[in-house]
């Protein structure tokens, strides 16, 4: 990825990555992911984000040495310490050896425990509404912890109201040289912040509110984060939907998530979502056996019922629907409602470990619960019917 200048003497460094298959060694990244940095020259220059992942070193140093001497770094700022931003550091604190090094007090912390960087010389400690002065632009600080690790702050260049925010506001998806939203496909790109946050932010929904209303105070003009397009012509479209999310807002849609061995479970789910679909409701179907819970939790973050289709596997829940599962809850998705649906030869209610992971969130049963045994018969259409008439009302009223 080539540098850009953003605005005026700030510059964009980062790097696209192709060739790792899953972020944080879970989420699939088909698309890529970009790992942003910036840098402010001024009479001082900093060095916005520690760095990128350690594999990008080389394109990455290249990137900041055409702008500028890397010795010439004044400071290294540490919006956040996960190692997709700081690989690098290490390289840095050697190349730049004048350099100071910006974080909280956290991730003062983590320099030590992660890279053994603990020259209380060479790190400067920051709180909310600290400054530093680069000579004709200035920085300011604001924690946001839990975006989404606890050492987490926000850098904003006061001239320019450009926010720099780490993780948050970031997307999924390598850039390609395309790196401002009015060059983008918007509509991709918007999935795939949806994607992330569910994936990698969106247990944390109550600091991200608090983060919206801190942050809400500030002139925004551009907000560069550390992941994805820079949002220079719309960054409301950005903080919409990080609004949106964060407050489990549902959409009036019907997910349905199954596994099938032999058909039986699968004949069932088709049913199901033909019938909605005629009835004006808006379905979504995933086969958990191919489509990784990743694309799954970010569809159910904004759909209003959840119908999970499985069969009995060895007395308990067919694993890849109960992994789905799991992981939604893991991630405590709130305020939504779930149905059950599936076949077993002959112990059944292999559901049950599902319901009450479910439950254990919060989330709302709707009945019947449908199970069939073997084939689907007339009677077991006929309960499927009542349960597709109770999804409908939830959604239409």
């Amino acid at each position: 990825m080539p540098t850009c200048e953003i605005v005026k003497n700030v510059y964009y460094v980062g790097v696209d990555d192709r060739k790792t298959r899953f972020f944080e060694g879970i989420w699939p990244i088909p698309n890529g992911i970009s790992y942003n940095a910036y840098l402010i020259v001024d009479q001082k220059v900093a060095l916005i984000e520690g760095g990128v992942k350690i594999d990008y070193a080389r394109p990455f140093l290249n990137n900041i040495s055409s702008v500028v001497d890397i010795s010439r770094i004044d400071y290294i700022v540490v919006n956040h310490m996960e190692p997709d931003h700081t690989g690098t550091l290490p390289i840095l604190y050697e190349l730049a050896p004048d350099s100071k090094i910006v974080t909280t007090a956290l991730g003062k912390k983590m320099l030590a425990d992660f890279y053994g960087i603990d020259d209380p010389n060479r790190i400067i400690v920051v709180k909310d509404n600290d400054k530093i002065n680069l000579g004709g632009k200035e920085i300011q600080f604001f924690t946001i912890p839990g975006v989404h690790w606890p050492e987490t702050m926000a850098t904003y260049e006061i001239s320019q109201k450009i926010l720099f925010s780490g993780d948050a506001f970031g997307t999924f998806g390598a850039l390609g040289g395309k790196l401002f939203d009015d060059e983008i496909d918007l509509e991709f790109y918007l999935r795939e912040g949806r994607r992330y946050f569910a994936n990698i932010v969106g247990m944390y929904t109550g600091p991200v509110q608090n983060a919206l209303r801190k942050l809400g105070s500030l002139e925004i003009k551009i907000i560069a984060p550390s992941h994805g397009p820079i949002w220079r012509s719309n960054p409301e479209m950005i903080i919409n939907l990080y609004d949106k999310l964060s407050k489990y807002k549902s959409d009036d849609k019907v997910l349905i998530v199954y596994g099938t061995m032999y058909g039986f479970t699968e004949e069932l789910a088709n049913y199901i979502a033909r019938k909605l679909i005629s009835e004006g409701i808006k379905v979504m179907v995933h086969n958990a056996v191919n489509v990784h819970p990743s694309f799954t939790l970010s569809e159910a973050w904004d759909s209003k019922v959840i119908l999970f289709g499985l069969p009995t596997y060895d007395g308990g829940a067919f694993p890849p629907v109960y992994y789905t599962a799991y992981l939604i809850s893991a991630k405590k998705l709130k305020n939504k409602i779930f149905g059950i649906f599936g076949s077993s030869g002959w112990s059944g209610r292999g559901y049950a470990k599902i319901v009450e992971l479910l439950k254990s969130i919060g989330w709302k049963l709707v009945e019947p619960i449908v199970e069939i045994r073997g084939r689907c018969k007339k009677e077991d259409l006929e309960k499927a019917d009542e349960l597709i008439k109770n999804v409908v009302d939830l959604i239409k009223h």
